[in-house]
């Protein structure tokens, strides 16, 4: 969690002298000895300056614990107490401690976030920041932008599992002009292993409704090169019909060190089936979907004073959806095929002077789609890839280039961040649009922090809401980009045992992109998409942390947020299918007991009450029954875990009270689900 701490008896004390071939090489455009009693790695989403000085010597002298985090949140390196926005980190540690196994389920543990599931284990979440849409976020895996451009719905398909995870960090608020279009309302950053020490660990869990899940992951050194690789598979039958589910990753990453620079490359491969039990209409139960995910990068980082680091990347997507998985509809004309191409190439380049430090580089991005549904019509079809009876029949690109520049700065007690994106978008008139933003900070004294921000975002057209007609469905290929402005205050506390954030902001929204239909409409009408006039978004978050190791308990962390949206283009006449279907108030609260040597209990207890209504239909009947209220709910997760030299073992279970809820109006998530397993992990 943001600013994970360890309290312990003794100080410690970390100093850095060489950075080459570390995970924390981000020092190297310091330029100085560094000497930090309390430090957490992460810098990949909010960076911002620290002072460059004379001193090059670079090797650590001490390796002791970590106590403070240094996080990354625009384009040059800063520690988390003279960080000017707000950024949520989760490590390793913490991970191992929390009741879930997905991506996903650890998402949902922060208030700041709405992971609205439709199917568990990780097979398909919306994931909203701060009342976003599942649209309006960008996801990185490992600083590489893997967001899909068919739809949100996909942006989760990772080639990875949560035992691959070192740490997420997330970005809450605008970051368009960090990462470019898309990062509307957050970015998160999902950052694998990159330990130097050579291990194998093999994990297995099972649980209810024949869940099985098995990981192997294994990292080596060999000379200057390292080298990590996960395989993994998890299937269940079910918690009811047609909610099965069967998926497997296997995912490697490399690195080497050469005189010149590091060289960083990444290669994965998801494969997921899964009953999609009423996921797009309830009027379908019984559908079925299957994705395909391969995706890979190559990085190259080098210099010391001018830092250069050019990338490529190439992310794949197939996506076969089923609206019958057992008997059509003798209407019914066939399945579903949609492939997505992602190419991208960017320089990232970085310049210490004695104004601070200079950031500046471009992207240039090209997104395509081969579809029987989206996009416009071809000539001739062509054969769908790795489907015997799939063709497509329409093809839709567009192009996107990026260019940003960043100056940060350090006064006194004063930091300042501030840049610009210059974004040129094919299928936007051809026009360059302007983004700019800054980031101001403010240390009150040696604790307490206070910070602003404003920002300007913008967020493009999905492929899915351009073009998709279906059942339920019309897409409209005139829509154009959202954007907004964002502002954000905040007060950050950082003592010895606690540290809290409070967070206020405020995003005024035009042109955002909607499902709509009239509220006169009859149930069997479609939505539309269309851009509403404005969406004023405001609210604030409240995140805490206390390390108090008295009575049994290790910590206490509360997370709350509290949400208001208004769409002022709705007089009360349209419907919206996912806007204004927000948590309202969304509470975290969890705690760590140590009970007895090594047997840790970790419990996280959860609120949330979500705003709005949907259209209830009854499954008895197959027939809607009119609007219906979300009914807010309280969760309990709880998890027991054991260490014992090379394995741990865990017991959890969630929604102990085996609570009826949803996040999505008429599917129903599970109630009470028991898991246990092991992990084995082999140091060598």
């Amino acid at each position: 969690m943001e600013n994970l701490l360890k309290s312990n008896s003794k100080k410690t004390m970390l100093i850095f002298k060489r950075w080459n071939r570390k995970g924390y090489s981000v020092f190297n455009t310091i330029g100085k000895v560094i000497k930090i009693t309390t430090l957490t790695l992460s810098y990949s989403i909010v960076l911002l300056p620290l002072q460059a000085l004379s001193q090059t010597d670079t090797t650590i002298t001490k390796n002791l614990d970590l106590e403070e985090v240094v996080v990354s949140a625009q384009r040059a390196p800063v520690i988390y107490s003279q960080l000017s926005r707000s950024v949520t980190v989760v490590d390793e540690d913490e991970i191992k401690l929390m009741p879930v196994q997905t991506v996903n389920e650890l998402l949902e543990n922060f208030s700041g976030m709405d992971i609205r599931q439709r199917g568990v284990n990780g097979m398909q979440s919306d994931i909203s920041i701060r009342g976003g849409s599942f649209d309006q976020n960008l996801i990185l895996l490992n600083g590489v932008n893997i967001t899909d451009p068919q739809t949100g719905h996909h942006s989760l398909n990772l080639p990875i599992d949560l035992n691959s995870v070192e740490r997420i960090e997330i970005l809450e608020g605008s970051g368009s002009r960090i990462f470019g279009p898309n990062a509307f309302s957050g970015a998160i950053n999902i950052i694998t292993n990159h330990s130097s020490k050579n291990y194998l660990k093999a994990s297995f869990t099972a649980g209810d409704f024949g869940l099985f899940s098995g990981n192997l992951t294994s990292s080596y050194m060999l000379g200057k090169t390292r080298h990590f690789l996960s395989i993994s598979k998890s299937l269940s039958s079910g918690y009811k019909k047609n909610t099965d589910f069967d998926q497997y990753n296997i995912f490697y990453n490399s690195s080497y060190n050469s005189e010149l620079g590091k060289i960083d490359f990444q290669l994965g491969y998801s494969d997921k089936e899964f009953g999609a039990n009423s996921f797009y209409t309830p009027a379908y139960p019984d559908q079925f979907e299957e994705t395909k995910t391969t995706f890979t990068s190559l990085k190259f980082e080098t210099g010391e004073k001018i830092k250069l680091i050019p990338s490529v990347y190439f992310r794949r997507h197939q996506d076969k959806f089923e609206l019958f998985r057992y008997e059509p509809a003798s209407w019914y004309t066939g399945h579903n095929f949609h492939l997505t191409d992602v190419y991208g190439v960017k320089i990232d380049s970085r310049v210490n002077t004695n104004i601070g430090v200079t950031s500046f580089g471009a992207e240039l991005r090209s997104e395509n789609i081969w579809s029987n549904v989206l996009g416009e019509l071809i000539n001739d079809t062509i054969q769908a890839i790795g489907e015997s009876e799939g063709f497509y029949s329409r093809n839709y690109s567009r192009t996107i280039s990026n260019y940003f520049m960043e100056q940060s700065l350090f006064i006194g007690r004063f930091n300042f961040s501030a840049g610009v994106l210059a974004s040129w978008v094919s299928e936007n008139n051809f026009d360059f649009n302007i983004y700019p933003g800054f980031d101001l900070g403010y240390s009150i004294g040696e604790n307490i922090r206070s910070y602003i921000s404003i920002n300007k975002s913008l967020r493009l057209p999905t492929f899915t809401d351009l073009f998709y007609n279906g059942p339920s469905n019309i897409g409209n290929p005139n829509l154009v980009p959202e954007e907004a402005w964002s502002y954000e205050f905040g007060l950050k506390y950082n003592g010895k045992l606690l540290h809290s954030d409070l967070t206020f902001f405020y995003r005024d929204a035009s042109n955002v992109i909607e499902w709509v239909r009239d509220t006169s409409a009859f149930e069997s009408e479609k939505w539309i998409t269309q851009n509403l006039t404005n969406v004023i978004t405001k609210g604030f978050t409240f995140k805490s942390k206390l390390s108090i190791n008295m009575y049994t308990i290790d910590f206490i962390t509360i997370n709350y947020t509290f949400l208001d949206q208004d769409a002022s283009a709705n007089d009360g006449s349209l419907d919206t299918k996912y806007s204004l279907n927000y948590l309202k108030h969304n509470l975290f609260i969890s705690f760590n007991q140590d009970i007895y040597k090594s047997f840790k209990l970790f419990w996280a207890v959860k609120f949330q009450d979500r705003e709005g209504s949907y259209l209830g239909y009854d499954f008895n009947i197959n027939d809607y029954v009119g609007d219906q209220e979300f009914n807010p709910y309280w969760l309990l997760d709880a998890k027991i875990s054991y260490q014992f030299k090379m394995i741990n073992t865990f017991m959890e279970a969630s929604n102990v009270f085996n609570k009826q809820y949803s996040d999505f109006g008429n599917i129903y998530m599970p109630g009470r689900w028991f898991k246990a397993g092991l992990i084995i992990k082999i140091d060598y």
